[in-house]
C-alpha cells in the first residue's frame, strides 16, 4: 500500500537539497507531492514557483502551487501561517501521512534565540512542535546542507529578502548564530533537556485550561486563584490553541486585564484578535 507525503519546497538551497535527497532514496511504495507556496511578497516570486514546478516535472512528481498576496510589508509570522495553512490543506487533499520540511539545526538555534528575545517561555525554547511535520535535516547544520547541494551540483533560487536584516530572523541568522561557536552544542543540549519537562507542563496546562473554560470562555473566578506564572502559561496555551501570536509583554498585559478590568471592556491582542471582558468569563474573539 502506497503512502503519500507532501514535501514543502521553496526553491531555496535547503528545500532543493531535501528534494534531491528524498528522491535519491525513494522507496517504491512512497508517493511525493511537491508543494510550493508563493507568498506574494517579492515581485519575482513567480520565478521561484516556475523553477520548482520545472524540477518537480523532471522528477515526475505531482506539483501543488499555493498563492497569496501578502505584500512587501508582510510579517514573518503572517507568511509562515499562510504557508502552513496551505501545506496542511494539501496534506488533507492528498490524504498524506505528513509534511516533510527542510528545517535544520541552524533553524532550531535561530528559533530558540528569537523566542528567548520575545520571552515566549519554555515552549519557545523547544519550537518546531507543529503536528504531522517531518524534518529529516534536524541533525544537520546549514553548512552540511550547503555542502550536500554543492557536492551534487544542485541548482536553487536565492530569496533576496533573506539578506534584509530588518527581519529579526535574518538578523539572528547573519549576526548571532555564526558567532555562537561552542555555545551551539550547549543550547541544543538545553533544548533537549527542556523538551521532556515542557511536554509534562504542556499536558498539565492543557488539562487546566479545559477545566477553566465554560462554553469556550475563560472563567474569571478560576483564573484569579491561580499563581501568576500559571496564569501566564494558561493564557499562552489558550492563544496558541487559536493561532494568536504573542510575546511576554502581551501575556502580562492580558493577565492583568482579566483580573482587573470591568465587564464590557475589550483588549486588543494582535491581527484582529481581542479579549472581551464579561462579568464571569472572558471571551477570545478572532476576526476572520
Amino acid at each position: 500500500m502506497k503512502k503519500t507525503y507532501v514535501i514543502a519546497v521553496s526553491g531555496g538551497v535547503d528545500s532543493m537539497a531535501l528534494l534531491h535527497k528524498l528522491s535519491s532514496v525513494k522507496p517504491q511504495n512512497i508517493e511525493y507531492i511537491v508543494a510550493h507556496f508563493d507568498h506574494g511578497i517579492r515581485s519575482d516570486s513567480h520565478e521561484d514557483a516556475a523553477f520548482v514546478a520545472a524540477v518537480t516535472k523532471s522528477l515526475n512528481y505531482s506539483f501543488e502551487l499555493g498563492k497569496a498576496s501578502l505584500g512587501e510589508k508582510a510579517s514573518e509570522e503572517a507568511a509562515r501561517n499562510a504557508r502552513y495553512d496551505f501545506l496542511y490543506t494539501m496534506m488533507k487533499k492528498h490524504k498524506a501521512e505528513g509534511i516533510i520540511t527542510a528545517h535544520h539545526q541552524d533553524d532550531v538555534l535561530e528559533t530558540m534565540i528569537i523566542n528567548v528575545l520575545r520571552g515566549t517561555g519554555p515552549k519557545g525554547l523547544i519550537g518546531f512542535t507543529r503536528a504531522h511535520i517531518i524534518r529529516p535535516f534536524m541533525n544537520k547544520t546549514k553548512q552540511d546542507v550547503l555542502s550536500y547541494a554543492t557536492e551534487h551540483e544542485l541548482e536553487w533560487r536565492e530569496d533576496s529578502t533573506n539578506t534584509d536584516e530588518s527581519y529579526l530572523r535574518n538578523y539572528v541568522r547573519a549576526q548571532l548564530v555564526p558567532k555562537l561557536g561552542g555555545v551551539r552544542e550547549k543550547l541544543l543540549i538545553i533544548r533537549e533537556s527542556v523538551g521532556d519537562l515542557y511536554l509534562e507542563i504542556d499536558d498539565l496546562t492543557k488539562k487546566l485550561l479545559v477545566s477553566s473554560l465554560r462554553k469556550g470562555e475563560l472563567v474569571r473566578s478560576r483564573f484569579v486563584t491561580l499563581p501568576v506564572t500559571i496564569q501566564h502559561e494558561l493564557i499562552a496555551a489558550w492563544l496558541r490553541l487559536h493561532g494568536v501570536s504573542f510575546d511576554a509583554k502581551t501575556i502580562a498585559r492580558l493577565s492583568l486585564a482579566i483580573k482587573t478590568l470591568e465587564p464590557g471592556k475589550r483588549i486588543d491582542i494582535s491581527n484582529g484578535a481581542s479579549l472581551e471582558i464579561k462579568k464571569e468569563t472572558i471571551r477570545l474573539n478572532i476576526e476572520g
